[in-house]
């Protein structure tokens, strides 16, 4: 059976990224002598080993599943994520200390704070970790333990933890549904030991979720809506939510 256009420039697409972690969109279809857009709608329908993500071509087979769903988060939403990070760095204050949850939002957040800012940083996800170090004036303190590398985050292995003698001013908790009902629930039941000591022991605690992990429920229980004091997102939350929360929309 005679192959169609598309399913050679497909093949070609494969042949073309064996090997390889990632190539530019606008490379591959000069290789392949077609349109950027071309390939998009190539790669529109899901792909068993290709995905564009961004302004690349991405091969999912040279990536666990981790790395391709930390790549996937850090270009879904970006604007969104962007604008609550802006507003959520204006709540650190000089010389706070800060516990910064896992998940991409709170990267934007570490970008937004001002370079001559000086804080400490607290967190226990390896991509927050890298983000702080690029604060000169940050003094960063990593949660240590076993490295779970599917979530690229540490948890720890015994009752007691180095976090245990902290307390924060800030904490940004992160998570990937909010719901009413269920309140703020994650992926992986391993994140929940640092997530449950940080809400514990600080004074003030902010959810920053952007719009799309609203009315979702996952399967590891953070807290209630009434375990946070503040939440920041790219959309208005329903009244009743605010009621949980404690506060007036």
């Amino acid at each position: 059976m005679t192959e169609t256009k598309q399913e050679k420039r497909l093949r070609q697409l494969v042949e073309l990224m064996q090997g390889i972690d990632k190539v530019h969109l606008r490379q591959a279809a000069d290789s392949l002598e077609v349109s950027e857009m071309t390939l998009r709608r190539d790669l529109y329908s899901p792909h068993p080993t290709l995905a564009v993500i961004g302004g690349y071509i991405i091969n999912k087979q040279s990536r666990n599943d981790t790395e391709y769903e930390l790549y996937v988060q850090s270009e879904n939403n970006v604007r969104e994520k962007s604008f609550i990070g802006k507003q959520a760095a204006k709540l650190v204050k000089p010389n706070d200390t800060v516990f910064f949850d896992n998940g991409t939002t709170i990267v934007h957040i570490i970008h937004a704070i001002p370079d001559d800012m000086p804080f400490t940083g607290v967190c226990f996800s390896l991509n927050v970790l890298t983000a702080l170090r690029n604060k000169s004036n940050c003094q960063a303190i990593l949660c240590g333990g076993q490295f779970e590398p599917r979530t690229n985050h540490f948890y720890p292995l015994s009752a007691q933890t180095d976090l245990d003698h902290i307390r924060f001013d800030l904490m940004f908790c992160s998570a990937a549904g909010v719901d009413a009902i269920q309140g703020l629930t994650c992926h992986e039941l391993t994140e929940l030991p640092y997530k449950h000591r940080a809400l514990r022991q600080s004074r003030h605690r902010v959810l920053v979720v952007d719009s799309s992990k609203l009315g979702r429920v996952r399967r590891a229980a953070i807290c209630g809506l009434e375990g946070v004091d503040d939440v920041l997102c790219d959309e208005e939350l329903p009244q009743e939510w605010y009621a949980l929360i404690g506060r007036k929309k």
